[in-house]
C-alpha cells in the first residue's frame, strides 16, 4: 500500500508502481500507442519512449479471439504498429497522484448493511480513475471506516460536494446501479448552484443536448452523431443577492449527462460563480480559449435550433426529435476560424502544463508539477438530496449558499 502525508490540508500519496491492463478503446484504432498516449492521456513523449524501452508498456494482441495472443514489446515494434481493436494495452506505470484537499472524517448520512450514504467533499473524485486511485472517496471511505471493500452505483464529479451513496459488496451495487436505473422515473436528485446574476424567478425547463470541448483540443466524432436532444434540467431561484449578484438556484437533472448542470446553467447566461471550466477569467488564457470556443459551436447549434436558446415552463410540449446529429451543425471541419480555435487551444494547453511542470521524476522520467496543483478542484454545485422510492438522504446547506 502507497504511503500518505498531510500537510498544508492536503491529502498526498508517495509515488508506487501500479499495473494497468486496458482493453483498446475504440478511438485508439488507427493511431499508435505512443500517439494515443501524448493525444488521449497527455504523456510527455520521453516518458512513453521510456516506458517501452524498458518493457514496462506494451501490448497483448488478439485477446478474445480464436487467434493466438503475442505480446508485443519494444519501440522498434510499437513506435509504428497501429492500435488494433483486440488489443489490451498493459502498463506497469510509476503512478504519481494529485493531492486532494483533507478534512478529518467523510461524513456518514445513512448507513445498513448493504449502503453506506456519505456526504462528499469537493475536490475528491468519487472512485478510482485517470491519475487518481487511493485518492478517491471509495478507497478513503473504505480505509478510515474499516470496510473490506467499498463499491460505487452512481457517481458525482470530482468538483462537487453532497449526497454519495456507495455500497459494501459488488452485488449491492449491481443491485442499486439496477434499481436507480429500472426506476430512474422515480429517482429525483437536487443539486444547489450559486451562480453569477439574477437567476429568473418561478420553475425553468433547459432542454439542450450536451457536448464539451477536450482541454487537448478535439472533439470525439463519433459523440455527436447521435446526442441526446431532450437532456433536461429544471431550475428555480431560491435565494438573490443583490450585493453580490449572485444567486442560490435549484437545479433537477432529468438526466444524467457529463456536467450537464454545468453546462446548462452556463449556456443560459448565469453561470456557477467560480467554475473556472465553464465560466474562466480572461486570465486563465487556456480555460478562456476552451470556454470561448465551446460558446462558438454552441451558438453554431442555437442558430439552427433557436428552441436550444431558452427554458420552457414546465409541463410544455416535448421536442419531436430525441436525437440529433450535431455534426451537421457543428461541422467545425466547414468552418476555418473554429478549426483554428481547436488547433491553438491544444497548442495552450501544451505550453501551460509544460510550463507548471519544471521537475522530473528520478524513476521514470516523466515531468511533474512543483507545486501542490489543487487550485480550482471545488465549486459551488452541490448534491443537496438524493430520493428513491420511499428513501430520502439530505444534507445541511453548504456554507457557500447561505448568502442572504
Amino acid at each position: 500500500m502507497p504511503k500518505y502525508v498531510f500537510e498544508n490540508g492536503l491529502r498526498k500519496v508517495l509515488p508506487y508502481y501500479m499495473n494497468y491492463q486496458t482493453h483498446a478503446k475504440q478511438r485508439w484504432v488507427g493511431r499508435t500507442l505512443i500517439e494515443t498516449y501524448i493525444n488521449d492521456f497527455g504523456e510527455p513523449l520521453d516518458g512513453v519512449i521510456n516506458d517501452i524501452q524498458k518493457g514496462k508498456l506494451y501490448v497483448v494482441n488478439n485477446v478474445g479471439t480464436s487467434l493466438p495472443s503475442e505480446s508485443l514489446i519494444g519501440l522498434d515494434v510499437l513506435s509504428s504498429r497501429i492500435v488494433e481493436t483486440k488489443d489490451v494495452v498493459h502498463h506497469f506505470k510509476h503512478k504519481h497522484e494529485p493531492a486532494i484537499p483533507w478534512q478529518e472524517k467523510i461524513p456518514i448520512l445513512y448507513e445498513d448493511e448493504e449502503i453506506i450514504v456519505v456526504n462528499k467533499p469537493s475536490g475528491v473524485p468519487t472512485h478510482p480513475s485517470g491519475n487518481y486511485s487511493h485518492n478517491s472517496l471509495s478507497e478513503i471511505v473504505k480505509e478510515m471506516y474499516g470496510f473490506d471493500s467499498i463499491w460505487t452505483c452512481h457517481r458525482l464529479d470530482k468538483v462537487t460536494s453532497g449526497v454519495l451513496i456507495l455500497c459494501k459488496s459488488r452485488d449491492s451495487a449491481i443491485k442499486f446501479s439496477n434499481l436507480l436505473q429500472a426506476k430512474k422515473n422515480r429517482v429525483k436528485k437536487v443539486y444547489l448552484a450559486r451562480v453569477k446574476g439574477e437567476f429568473p424567478s418561478g420553475k425553468h425547463v433547459y432542454k439542450c443536448p450536451i457536448f464539451a470541448v477536450n482541454m487537448n483540443g478535439y472533439l470525439q466524432p463519433g459523440d455527436l452523431e447521435n446526442v441526446q436532444a431532450d437532456t433536461a434540467t429544471i431550475f428555480q431561484r431560491i435565494h438573490y443577492s443583490k450585493e453580490l449578484n449572485e444567486s442560490i438556484v435549484k437545479c433537477q437533472p432529468i438526466s444524467g449527462k457529463f456536467h450537464q448542470i454545468r453546462i446548462h446553467l452556463r449556456n443560459l447566461g448565469y453561470p456557477i460563480s467560480n467554475d473556472h471550466f465553464y465560466n474562466p477569467s480572461e486570465t486563465s488564457k487556456t480555460y478562456f480559449a476552451k470556454s470561448k470556443l465551446e460558446a462558438a459551436l454552441y451558438e453554431k447549434l442555437f442558430q439552427a435550433y433557436p428552441e436550444f436558446r431558452t427554458t420552457s415552463s414546465p409541463g410544455s410540449q416535448q421536442s419531436a426529435s430525441n436525437t440529433l446529429n450535431l455534426l451537421k451543425v457543428i461541422n467545425w471541419n466547414s468552418d476555418s476560424s473554429i478549426k483554428e480555435q481547436f488547433m491553438e487551444l491544444k497548442r495552450a494547453h501544451s505550453v501551460d502544463l509544460k510550463s507548471r511542470k519544471s521537475a522530473v521524476c528520478s524513476e521514470c522520467e516523466r515531468p511533474l508539477f512543483e507545486e501542490d496543483y489543487v487550485v480550482n478542484s471545488s465549486i459551488y454545485l452541490h448534491a443537496f438530496s438524493f430520493k428513491y422510492e420511499d428513501n430520502c438522504f439530505e444534507t445541511d446547506l453548504p456554507a457557500w449558499a447561505r448568502i442572504c
